[in-house]
């Protein structure tokens, strides 16, 4: 799930994306029906979600749709079927690169420690250079893949280790017959290698040292140039959930009314929800409006993201140009609104 949710998978090798771009308007069918594609990543918004609290907020009739790839919604965005979709900072860039009218809005997730390059126990690795000679496993193209070659670049040893393909699980697995060394992967892999193994470095905090990675929500262009209201009233829902998250713990335990709302709406263990929604960093309003986050034009933490992403796809023979500018890609107006009420 997750390495769809990151990979580029069909969108960055097919050319249906291509031919989609010019039709990314918006699909919904009245003035007050929106359709919404997520993913199934474990994150306080889904209790929102399945509780009906944004209907309730904006009035407006929601369609939830899920995904299983960044890939297949950029797609769904592009034909028009979707007006908002959840997906990772790399397919969210191949997408921008290509010319597709789409604005990051709001960060659901910094991956913070939900990613991280675990070093097998038996391989004997206790720095950087240890890794020298090594094989390691990442997903590619992925938001791992991304921060992997980074650091192995800035250690300098990034010629001097083997890099190889797999999936979580396929790592995972890979791990326990002591096939690779190290593994930079997310999600319950990460959970079952992190037993006999040690995180040389995570996601967190590799974004410290100006390479981060993101989940965030993305509109159509059109859809949000004309729902400005909606919009706002829609980031104001997740805010509240992501404060509750902050602000109520003992509300978000295994057992909990709001667990058992996310496992309703995505399925899977309370335990291992809440282990994984404890690994993430959920930016506040102020926080996301912030040059951090969405905020400061060119300058800001998603434009420079993207910008960043960009070159490494285009390294990586994923995508054929690198803009200029991802400005035009984000959009804080909406955050910015809520904040600006909260303040009255």
């Amino acid at each position: 799930m997750k390495y769809l949710t990151k990979s580029l998978s069909s969108l960055v090798l097919g050319g249906a994306l291509a031919m989609l771009v010019g039709l990314g308007g918006s699909a919904q069918a009245s003035p007050k029906v929106v359709n919404v594609a997520y993913q199934t990543t474990y994150s306080p918004w889904i209790e929102a979600m399945v509780d009906g609290k944004f209907e309730k907020a904006t009035g407006y009739e929601i369609h939830w749709k899920k995904f299983n790839s960044g890939a297949a919604v950029m797609s769904a965005m592009a034909s028009g079927d979707i007006d908002i979709g959840v997906l990772g900072s790399p397919p969210l860039t191949a997408a921008v690169s290509r010319g597709m009218d789409i604005q990051v809005f709001w960060i659901l997730e910094n991956i913070a420690n939900a990613e991280a390059l675990m070093v097998r126990d038996g391989a004997h690795v206790k720095t950087p250079q240890d890794l020298a000679g090594k094989t390691i496993a990442v997903p590619f193209a992925s938001t791992s893949h991304y921060q992997l070659m980074y650091m192995l670049d800035k250690w300098g040893i990034a010629d001097k280790v083997r890099v190889i393909n797999m999936s979580p699980e396929q790592a995972a697995a890979a791990w326990q017959r002591g096939d690779i060394d190290a593994a930079f992967i997310w999600g319950p892999a990460l959970g079952r290698i992190r037993k006999t193994g040690h995180s040389m470095m995570s996601a967190g905090q590799i974004c410290a040292l100006g390479r981060c990675t993101f989940e965030g929500l993305a509109v159509t262009k059109g859809f949000g140039d004309a729902h400005p209201q909606f919009m706002s009233k829609f980031v104001g829902v997740i805010n509240a959930a992501n404060q509750d998250y902050h602000d109520h713990p003992d509300a978000w335990r295994a057992g909990s009314k709001n667990i058992g709302a996310v496992i309703r709406g995505l399925g899977g263990d309370a335990n291992d929800a809440v282990e994984e929604m404890a690994l993430y960093q959920y930016p506040s309003l102020k926080e996301q409006v912030s040059c951090q986050w969405l905020g400061c034009g060119a300058q800001g933490g998603v434009a420079k993201t993207l910008q960043l992403t960009a070159e490494f796809l285009k390294q990586q023979k994923k995508i054929d140009t690198v803009k200029s500018n991802y400005s035009d890609a984000v959009a804080a107006r909406y955050a910015a609104t809520i904040l600006d009420a909260a303040k009255q």
